[in-house]
């Protein structure tokens, strides 16, 4: 057991070990992933950014490229133009100014008389008659700064005059200071390297140059990410977006911080996981115990529970045999004891073998309840007459040194349920009573009419029936578990859980519901609320009788009723043919069902007697085929076989005579079918 515990310890510790590092590399990519996403997201407002200044500047040289084509431009009137200038600068505010330029002449025609062009478009209109193509010019500082675009004046390959327009920078610094973050900085960078315009410090520091690490990042690519730091010292990171059509560059630089997450705060994280990971090694080693010692218990019931299966098995296995037997020996000595005439000797003690076969068959009912599952038979009971049948069971199973009291009012005798599970039901909570008596004390069992009945039941009269012991009763957590299948208080291997599990679902099946609870002198009370039986209820369900029953007389027309009997066993299949001929019936008996398909091709019967479970073809299968042969066949399926719900499952409804029966029975099964039919 020390090995077992130290084993698990270990098993804790050494899961801590792989949730630390894991824990860890859990941190390490969490800031990675942050990280990376605070450098896609401030790459994607650089590009955004650089993508409205495209737009914006791109409408300005389409506004501007569609002015150049006015006629007045191309005839050279000058005062004709200036009526057009003056209303795109009313519909533009953004604009200063609309000048052109004499592009052989280098000089400048509108307005006002031709004069040299200023060296600030000296190389913009070089470029654009060259190109015949818009352009961008530098910045020129002024009040208000403004940047000049150019445009063709095309005549024919070449371009005769270049229209320019002067925008006001202020544009594009409302883009920058929208796009910026509030924790960060915007700015559009010229080719050369100047600022153009800024989201901060625009006053002082717009057409001055970038610092180096901007100039580095725009010498090696059109985009990316840069470290980088303020003229007053701050560290940043920068994410750049060159146009690719026009020759600027926009930079957002967030803090450092933003990217570069703080060392205590991975410690702090790191610290959490390792206290994490220790809590989990903790609750781990807990659980496992736990669960340990759960297995065992699953492990024990369910051994439990296939030994009682393979008992089960090998129980039902038997029971066509046993049945069959008794069948032969009841029917046997019903037609000795009828047929002894005068012989008082010989009648009583045929009837002494009868009462004593008949408990047989009564003790093989209860013993194969506990083989199979059996489908519930839910009717009329009285409740005095089945615990008086059972009274010699029940004091053989809780021992002479328990007293059992029965105590039934005359207003609660009647109840609904399945005989045998009842009896079997009541078996069980006398066992686990004796138990907990440790095989002394006093065994009550009552009923009543029930004065509080649980809400989830229906509407209705019903009954408690009460099962009070003297022991050492149960705590609130084990009644609350109880009637879990397989839980169970006892040793190791003697119990196995399922007791009042079984309890529980005869009430439930039968339409009640059970509850426990504490005893008046200190024990427990088991209590069944069963339905009351009503006068329209079916009548009520008996044990089989131990004395002896009458053969039906005979109506008359029994000698022209042809019966066919098949039944392997060669003692049972005489009994039912030497009764059924007693009566007068014509009667053929087989040993199988190819020999009775033989008969059945030959000749015509009235009434097929067939056995269910025998070797090659089944009465169910035997049935079948006789009813397709001959559709007005009347049939009865007789067995002994075991398992209710899989005899159901294959005969279906068709009438059933379960073994062991006498003469008297089998002669009103066969009377009630043959009138039920005529």
């Amino acid at each position: 057991m020390k090995f077992f515990k130290r084993s698990l310890v270990a098993l804790g510790l050494a899961a801590t070990l792989p949730t630390v590092v894991f824990a860890s590399l859990g941190v390490f990519y969490l800031l990675r992933i942050e990280r990376e996403r605070v450098e896609s997201a401030t790459l994607a407002r650089a590009a955004h950014t650089m993508a409205l200044i495209e737009s914006r500047t791109q409408r300005d040289l389409a506004v501007l490229d569609t002015l150049s084509g006015t006629n007045s431009i191309q005839a050279g009137n000058w005062p004709a133009f200036q009526a057009r200038a003056e209303g795109i600068l009313a519909s533009n505010p953004d604009w200063k100014a609309i000048v052109i330029f004499d592009a052989s002449q280098m000089q400048q025609v509108f307005p006002g008389p031709p004069a040299p062009a200023a060296p600030v478009h000296l190389e913009p209109i070089t470029q654009v008659v060259g190109t015949a193509t818009e352009a961008v010019g530098q910045l020129e500082r002024g009040d208000p700064d403004i940047v000049w675009i150019y445009s063709p004046v095309r005549e024919g390959d070449g371009a005769r005059y270049v229209l320019a327009a002067a925008v006001r920078t202020d544009v594009f610094k409302a883009i920058l200071t929208a796009m910026a973050p509030s924790h960060s900085r915007a700015a559009l960078v010229d080719q050369r390297g100047s600022f153009i315009a800024r989201s901060r410090a625009y006053e002082t520091r717009v057409g001055t140059p970038a610092v180096r690490f901007v100039r580095k990042a725009l010498r090696q690519a059109r985009n990316g990410l840069y470290p980088g730091e303020t003229r007053g010292g701050t560290k940043n990171y920068t994410a750049f977006h060159a146009s690719e059509r026009i020759p600027w560059s926009t930079h957002i630089a967030v803090p450092a911080s933003a990217i570069d997450s703080p060392t205590a705060w991975s410690i702090a994280v790191a610290a959490l996981a390792g206290l994490g990971a220790m809590l989990l090694a903790s609750v781990l080693v807990v659980l496992v115990l736990r669960d340990m010692a759960e297995r065992r218990r699953a492990d024990e019931a369910l051994r439990q529970s296939q030994k009682m299966e393979a008992v089960g098995q090998l129980t039902g296995g038997i029971a066509h045999d046993f049945n069959n037997l008794l069948t032969a020996i009841i029917g046997s000595l019903d037609m000795i004891h009828s047929r002894a005439g005068g012989d008082e000797r010989l009648r009583r003690s045929a009837a002494n073998a009868l009462e004593a076969a008949r408990r047989g068959a009564k003790l093989a009912a209860q013993l194969l309840a506990f083989s199979r599952t059996q489908r519930m038979a839910v009717r009329r009971i009285d409740l005095r007459q089945l615990l008086n049948g059972m009274s010699g069971l029940l004091t053989q199973s809780v021992g002479p040194s328990i007293r059992v009291e029965v105590a039934i009012d005359e207003d609660a005798a009647s109840i609904v349920s399945d005989a045998n599970q009842l009896e079997l039901a009541l078996l069980n909570l006398a066992v686990n009573a004796r138990d907990a008596m440790n095989g002394s004390g006093t065994l009550t069992i009552t009923a009543k009419r029930a004065t509080k009945v649980d809400r989830s039941l229906p509407p209705g009269d019903y009954v408690d029936l009460e099962v009070c012991d003297t022991g050492t009763g149960m705590s609130d957590e084990v009644r609350a578990r109880a009637i879990e299948p397989f839980f169970t208080t006892k040793p190791t291997g003697q119990g196995t859980g399922l007791g009042l599990s079984q309890v529980y679902a005869v009430a439930r099946e039968s339409g009640g519901a059970l509850s426990i609870e504490n005893g008046p002198r200190g024990g427990t009370v088991v209590r069944l609320t069963l339905r009351r039986a009503v006068e329209t209820t079916a009548p009520p369900m008996t044990r089989p009788s131990t004395g002896i029953s009458k053969p039906l007389p005979a109506s008359g027309t029994e000698s022209r009723t042809s019966v066919l009997v098949v039944d392997d066993d060669r003692l049972v299949r005489r009994f039912m043919a030497e009764s059924l001929k007693a009566q007068g019936y014509q009667v053929v008996d087989v040993p199988d069902g190819q020999s009775a398909i033989e008969r059945l091709q030959e000749s015509a019967f009235d009434l097929l007697i067939a056995d269910f479970a025998m070797p090659g073809m089944n009465g169910a299968e035997l049935a079948r085929m006789a009813r397709e042969m001959q559709p007005d066949l009347r049939i009865l399926i007789v067995s002994g076989y075991a398992d209710s719900n899989a005899l159901q499952a294959a005969v279906g409804n068709a009438p059933q005579l379960r073994k062991p029966f006498d003469t008297a029975e089998l002669q009103a099964a066969v009377k009630a079918l043959l009138e039920e039919k005529g």
